[in-house]
């Protein structure tokens, strides 16, 4: 294998190496100069012809170092499947075939499409026949095409594994010798991964034949404009310090990283019970959603997006201004992905990290490898936050004022000091705009509390609110249902917000016992939840609504009788169906998530005449 190994700066252009004038004419409409590293020394013996291996971190530029050589390959008036890609993750086979059609914009007959698991087989289906010469896509949906003979692989002369070490550590190995096996014997593969291990070498060994290997150097991991922080704080605070670093301003527009699904979706529905614009991103999500949440993320409509690392490949997203790793990620690697994503083209970024104690070694471990000490701060106490939210509303009240502007004329009847009615008003704004904080152990500088013991009387609450803040007046409400149903209180908090219309800010509390649950509103918000929410549904079970009574005064009198939830009919038969549906879909699961995930077993609680899940 030969090897050939970068360490300086690119020195060539585009045009010296060897491209048709087609693509130098659509890529200096994309505004590209020079070649990167990657993209110099792979082209030229990837347009004569030979294997590549190619050793290149994300963001190096190598979509165009194998995209080039396809395009220049392709026959433009042989309406048949050329090229095949192969990429880890749905995101990412998007995200290249869109980098294709703008090199292929002055290529007259050739176009290319994503194909991958999720999303309906129609418009690619119909994409394949009308005879596109790329196709960009997950193994599972490859397969699954090729088996059903829509996707024809006679004609590929060029095969391209982009990410290959992530395809590997996904679980894909099979999946990529399935589709290696129904190929021709005769063909160019192009092979790239931001690490070489002993997979990746057996992986090569196997779908290339002698192979040119281009390593580059690693470049500085990170850039001096992205500012990068840390936070020592133990889990069940990390909700209440990322709200605060929203109400501080210090979050335009963030992208949040978890471990698992189970994390993301807690971090989504404790921002969303305190009124946020966020959503979540992960590989249970179905395709359509996903690319409807990433869309909105890039349109602005979003505060927050919440991901996991694998989810979250190919969202290329340039004015992200903070990265919140709400946990450390394992692999180093991930760390420089997520951080990766902020400070972009010149811009200033900050990279914010939740760590306990267990974590010092992980982020040591994480320093040496990104040649960077972390600057360490205090987590901000709640009058940090009130100071500098007021001073951000003063800066944006003298930001809009004008001389022109004229008081209304009921302000101007108001027999009260110019100083006093501002002084008001200004509360007033205050007061509509912020959010009741969360006391949390960090803001107390001794030790943490020990939490008292639960009374032994059956009405222990079982399951508490995600630490959303108490209101400081408020009214709690009875419902007839709580942890024998299995309601949550995301559950709960969606539905007074969604469903009664409840205002940012007017939830608290929420106390799920085993037969009821109590929730904590603002006293205005009380006779409207009561009346659009008297009898409602929730999670397939009706259930009642009323202003909490509590028990007789002095007394351990049991709460008075509750009404036992109906339970929706058919609901045991939920997601029951025909069980050769995956068989007739021909789909696979591509989006294979990372993660010490709990596993999950199905059981009958004693108490409930419908299945629950038990976590071991």
């Amino acid at each position: 294998m030969r090897l050939n190994r970068a360490f300086s700066a690119p020195s060539m252009s585009f045009s010296e190496l060897g491209i048709c004038p087609e693509i130098l004419e659509a890529i200096e409409v994309l505004g590209f100069e020079t070649p990167s590293p990657i993209q110099e020394r792979a082209i030229p013996p990837a347009l004569d012809g030979a294997d590549i291996l190619g050793l290149s971190h994300t963001g190096s530029g190598k979509t165009l170092a194998f995209s080039i050589p396809a395009l220049e390959s392709i026959d433009p008036t042989l309406r048949e499947v050329q090229v095949l890609c192969l990429a880890p993750t749905r995101e990412l086979a998007v995200q290249i075939c869109r980098e294709v059609d703008k090199l292929a914009l002055f290529l007259d007959g050739v176009s290319a499409v994503p194909i991958y698991g999720g999303a309906s087989f129609g418009p690619q289906l119909a994409a394949l026949k009308r005879g596109v010469q790329f196709v960009v896509g997950t193994p599972g949906r490859v397969i699954d095409l090729m088996e059903q003979g829509e996707l024809k692989p006679d004609h590929i002369s060029m095969l391209i594994l982009d990410e290959a070490d992530e395809m590997l550590d996904m679980g894909f190995q099979e999946d990529i010798d399935r589709v290696v096996s129904l190929l021709p014997a005769e063909r160019q593969t192009l092979l790239f991964s931001a690490t070489m291990s002993a997979a990746i070498r057996k992986l090569v060994d196997s779908v290339a034949r002698d192979p040119q290997e281009i390593a580059i150097e690693r470049p500085q991991l990170t850039v001096p404009t992205c500012e990068q922080i840390v936070y020592e704080v133990v889990f069940s605070s990390r909700i209440e310090v990322l709200s605060r670093l929203i109400e501080m301003g210090r979050m335009k527009r963030g992208l949040v990283f978890a471990n698992t699904k189970r994390v993301v979706d807690d971090i989504v529905d404790g921002l969303l019970a305190r009124g946020y614009a966020v959503d979540r991103l992960h590989g249970d999500m179905p395709q359509t959603l996903r690319e409807r949440v990433m869309d909105s993320f890039r349109k602005g409509n979003l505060t927050v997006l919440v991901a996991t690392d694998i989810a979250a490949r190919g969202l290329d997203i340039d004015d992200v201004d903070t990265v919140v790793n709400f946990e450390l990620p394992r692999d180093p690697e991930d760390y420089v992905h997520r951080i990766g994503r902020t400070a972009r083209a010149g811009r200033k970024g900050r990279a914010v990290s939740f760590i306990g104690r267990r974590d010092f070694s992980l982020l040591a471990r994480l320093e040496r490898f990104v040649g960077v000490r972390m600057q360490r701060e205090k987590v901000m106490t709640g009058t940090q936050v009130e100071e500098v939210r007021r001073e951000s509303l003063v800066d944006e009240i003298l930001e809009n004022a004008t001389t022109a502007a004229e008081l209304p004329e009921e302000l101007l009847d108001i027999d009260m000091p110019a100083d006093q009615l501002l002084a008001a008003m200004f509360n007033i704004l205050v007061a509509k705009t912020s959010r009741e904080l969360q006391p949390i152990p960090e803001d107390r500088p001794s030790k943490f509390a020990r939490a008292s013991r639960p009374a032994e009387d059956g009405d222990t609450p079982v399951e508490k609110g995600n630490d959303w803040s108490s209101l400081q007046q408020s009214v709690t409400l009875f419902m007839n249902g709580g942890k024998l149903l299995g309601l949550r209180p995301k559950d709960i908090a969606g539905l007074f917000y969604n469903e009664g219309g409840a205002p940012k800010g007017t939830v608290g509390d929420i106390r799920l016992f085993l037969k009821h649950s109590l929730i904590e509103v603002s006293p205005e918000i009380a006779p409207q939840l009561i009346e659009r929410l008297g009898t409602c549904q929730i999670c397939g079970y009706e259930v009642n609504i009323r202003e909490d009574k509590g028990r007789p005064e002095g007394t351990n009198a049991p709460m008075e009788r509750e009404f036992r939830p109906r339970e929706r009919r058919g609901a045991s038969y939920a997601g029951r169906g025909n069980t050769n549906f995956r068989r007739e879909r021909g789909d696979r699961r591509d989006s294979r998530e990372r993660g010490n995930e709990r596993s999950e077993r199905v059981f009958y609680d004693k108490f409930s005449r419908r299945p629950r899940r038990r976590e071991w």
